[in-house]
C-alpha cells in the first residue's frame, strides 16, 4: 500500500504571499498623496458663505446648551461639593464644535422667595487661552466641563444654572438648566 497522495491547492501556495504582501499594498495605498503633497483625507467640505461668521470660519459656534450631564458631585479627593457644569456648542450645521471666547456661569435658586437674593454664585472662564480651552474640553462627551467649588454656599435642592458665552466674534449665546441636588 502506498501512502495517500496529498494535493497542494493553489490557495495553499498563494496564501502566505497574500498575507505577506497584502498589508504592504494597503499601507502603500493609504500613504498616497493628492497633488498638494499632503494626505487628502477623502472628506468633502461644503461651505455656505451666507452662514459664515465675520471671522471667515464656517464652523463658528451658533448654538450653545447647558448639557443635561451637568450635576452636583462630591469630589472624591477633597470631599468638597462641586458643580459640574457641562456646556455644548454646535456650528451652523448642527455639529458639535469647540468655542473661543469667555464663559460666564451663574447659579441661581430655581424657586426664590420674594425676599431672598436669587444668585448663589458666579464664575468666569476664559476659553481664549488655548491651554485652558484644551483642559476644559472633554473629548468623550464633546462638552466643556467646568468643575466649580460650591463649598460653603447655600445651595437649594433645585438650582438654575445659567451660562452666557461671549464669543470672540462678538456674538453672545445663552442657555439655562435646572440642576437637582
Amino acid at each position: 500500500m502506498s501512502a495517500p497522495r496529498v494535493w497542494t491547492s493553489p490557495g495553499r501556495i498563494l496564501c502566505p504571499w497574500v498575507l505577506l504582501l497584502g498589508p504592504m499594498l494597503l499601507i502603500a495605498a493609504g500613504c498616497a498623496t493628492s497633488s498638494g503633497g499632503a494626505s487628502s483625507g477623502g472628506g468633502k467640505s461644503v461651505v455656505n458663505p451666507g452662514q459664515q461668521s465675520n471671522t471667515g470660519w464656517p464652523f463658528w459656534p451658533q448654538k450653545m446648551r447647558v448639557h443635561p450631564l451637568s450635576q452636583f458631585v462630591k469630589d472624591r479627593h477633597t470631599g468638597n461639593f462641586l458643580l459640574e457644569a457641562r456646556v455644548e456648542f454646535s456650528d451652523p450645521y448642527g455639529h458639535i464644535c469647540k468655542a473661543y471666547g469667555e464663559v460666564v456661569i451663574a447659579l441661581y435658586d430655581a424657586n426664590p422667595s420674594h425676599f431672598e437674593e436669587n444668585e448663589i454664585g458666579s464664575w468666569a472662564e476664559d476659553l481664549t487661552d488655548l491651554d485652558q480651552n484644551q483642559i476644559f474640553f472633554d473629548d468623550v462627551t464633546g462638552t466643556y466641563l467646568f468643575r466649580l467649588e460650591i463649598e460653603g454656599m447655600s445651595v437649594p435642592d433645585a438650582s438654575e444654572l445659567q451660562i452666557l458665552f461671549h464669543s470672540a466674534d462678538g456674538s453672545v449665546l445663552q442657555d439655562s438648566y435646572v440642576v437637582q441636588k
